[in-house]
């Protein structure tokens, strides 16, 4: 039988189902085909950059630019987001960006990205006018609004930026606008200490984005996941431990300080910061369906052999580094038979502190239990859960690290992970290192503890919880 003819409406369908690695492999054989095609060129860059082949995106990109796009800036853009968030390659990112801008001034999406750019690598008066670039074209953006808001936190003039939050609020016309706007002035009005008004906002963004959301929250689903973990890699000896290096895996909840870890510890000779590497959820979104008790020695050879591959594909050759994908418990099975010498630092943090510090600020639709304290309560329970039967499993190689005594004692803390670990001595750090997390600002300031206890300024808003949670977890008692 004659294989179907390779056409435009095959691609097209395959790019509608999100079928991202039949569509690049179809757009691949058209390519050759069809060289000059440049939106073919395009597609299959955002098809390889789904599947986490960034140089090969990067390539596809500038063919496109090369056989003469239509918009070019849109393909330097695209450049630009993997050169940052893969590669960390500030100075290529901001070169794509000013090429994309020089290309048309009015690309309002590229101001929005130059001002993440120059707050990622803690450049707040470059971030500040990247933002007033975008609002010269779109006055009402709330995004740039609350961002330049958030940069008045940081330098003090909380007061100036809930005015202009609230000035972008009255004139708001869109939901995204509206939640955006809506966290920057609950975070104003606490830097300001009006910790009722402040949780009005908070509680008023979060119902916004949770109506909003793609994806609904199932309890149920958490707690199946969480099932399917425990039954997938129960307790049972590990193979034998290579002796050669392995990535030091970081996990925990979201908000509980894992940013400023990686950061102390980037201080230490030989260790660089991965950050969220994004390899170890896609590997389980693509074939973790199919991992079964008979296969999971198949499945941890296919990830050490591939995640090695992407790791030095995007950091270069060095030997020691740190993933912090902080949901990567979800996956310390796989990891650990992966990668059975590999050291994973479990940071944990008062959970009400915690749970303040997520609903104060947007996430991902994909974070959907952030926006409400009971789905944040049932994610917490089923975490612990793991975590204690990843505990069993693993002992010592599992190093609990307590946000409150880094704050309190960082150094000793840091040297005692690196002795665990393995790591010693000292490292320059990159003056331009990008640190992309929503703590971006907080972590470039020095240590301090002022966030421990911030749940005592909201317990007329969350007392009740905060009891329940000292009583389950009494080592938070504090």
């Amino acid at each position: 039988m004659n294989e179907p003819t390779l056409s435009p409406e095959m691609i097209g369908q395959a790019l509608t189902e999100h079928r991202f690695t039949d569509a690049a492999q179809l757009l691949q054989a058209w390519v050759e085909q069809h060289p000059d095609d440049t939106d073919a060129w395009f597609n299959l860059g955002f098809c390889l950059r789904q599947m986490l082949q960034p140089a090969a995106a990067l390539h596809a990109y500038q063919r496109a630019i090369d056989a003469g796009i239509t918009e070019p800036e849109q393909a330097h853009l695209n450049m630009a987001a993997v050169k940052a968030e893969v590669f960390h390659d500030v100075a290529g990112a901001r070169a794509s960006l000013n090429t994309a801008l020089s290309l048309q001034p009015a690309f309002v999406l590229a101001w929005q990205n130059l001002g993440q750019l120059e707050e990622d690598v803690g450049n707040a008066d470059a971030a500040r006018a990247a933002y007033e670039s975008a609002l010269r074209h779109a006055p009402g953006l709330g995004r740039a609004h609350a961002r330049i808001a958030g940069i008045e936190v940081f330098s003090g003039h909380a007061a100036e930026g809930l005015a202009r939050v609230e000035q972008a609020a009255a004139l708001a016309t869109t939901h995204d606008d509206l939640i955006e706007l809506s966290f920057s002035a609950a975070n104003a009005l606490d830097a300001l200490g009006r910790y009722d008004e402040a949780f009005s906002h908070a509680l008023d963004a979060n119902q916004l984005q949770k109506q909003s959301t793609r994806l609904a929250h199932r309890q149920s689903d958490v707690t199946a996941q969480i099932d399917a973990m425990i039954a997938l890699f129960p307790e049972e000896p590990l193979p034998a431990a290579e002796m050669t290096a392995s990535p030091i895996f970081i996990c925990g909840l979201f908000r509980s300080g894992s940013t400023l870890l990686e950061t102390l510890l980037n201080r230490h000779a030989g260790v660089t910061m991965g950050g969220e590497l994004a390899y170890t959820p896609w590997f389980m979104t693509q074939y973790g369906g199919d991992i079964q008790p008979a296969t999971v020695a198949d499945a941890a050879a296919r990830f050490r052999a591939e995640y090695a591959s992407f790791a030095q594909g995007v950091l270069g050759g060095t030997s020691v580094f740190t993933d912090k994908r902080m949901d990567n418990f979800l996956y310390l099975g796989l990891i650990k038979r992966a990668f059975p010498a590999a050291k994973i630092v479990h940071v944990m943090r008062n959970p009400i502190d915690n749970f303040l510090s997520m609903y104060f600020l947007p996430f991902a639709d994909n974070l959907t239990y952030a926006n409400d304290f009971d789905d944040m309560l049932h994610y917490y329970r089923q975490y612990r859960r793991l975590m204690a039967h990843w505990q069993v499993c693993f002992g010592e190689d599992i190093i609990p690290v307590r946000y409150e005594a880094l704050v309190e004692q960082p150094e000793a803390v840091i040297a005692d992970i690196a002795q665990a670990v393995g790591l010693s001595g000292k490292a320059e750090q990159s003056d331009a290192q990008i640190i992309r997390t929503a703590s971006v600002w907080q972590v470039r300031q020095p240590v301090h503890a002022r966030s421990r206890g911030r749940w005592r300024n909201y317990a007329a808003h969350v007392g009740e919880l905060a009891d329940l949670l000292r009583a389950e977890y009494p080592e938070f008692s504090e």
